[in-house]
């Protein structure tokens, strides 16, 4: 894979999050992997990422990918077992809430089985860069089934 053919993509705005939002949709984290460094306010994951945009033929691929999100104040979770770092966690969607004060706000993950974390912004500074080659996907990712 060329390095030019890997997404790298940053929301700073709503509109933009929608786009990283749905480059995510189905993209499957290790619990592990979710790290929020209080100190540098910073909150990473690391995603076997669903290539959407590359889904037109068969069973389609996965990418690892990175998301950063700087600024974070405070992170809250539910429905997550922290406890088993290898369980696996189905990003669904990414929303964004503005708070009173703009730009601070909510910024939402959503994840299959009513999982979900919380993330306290100072403003909406989201980071997505795919880090691996891609490789064939299992199966392809089925929302009627």
């Amino acid at each position: 894979m060329a390095q030019n053919d890997r997404l790298r993509l940053q929301a700073m705005d709503e509109r933009d999050l929608v786009v990283v939002s749905a480059a995510l949709q189905d993209g499957i984290a290790q619990v592990g992997d979710i790290k929020f460094d209080r100190k540098a306010r910073s909150f990473s994951l690391i995603f076997a990422r669903f290539r959407w945009e590359k889904s037109d033929y068969g069973k389609g691929e996965r990418i690892g990918a990175a998301l950063r999100i700087d600024g974070v104040l405070n992170v809250r979770s539910r429905g997550i077992d922290r406890s088993n770092p290898e369980a696996r966690a189905v990003l669904l969607s990414m929303e964004f809430t503005a708070g009173n004060t703009a730009p601070e706000g909510l910024l939402t993950l959503t994840f299959a089985g009513d999982g979900e974390i919380a993330l306290e912004v100072e403003a909406l500074d989201v980071m997505l860069v795919d880090v691996t080659p891609s490789r064939g996907a299992g199966v392809r990712p089925d929302h009627d089934t």
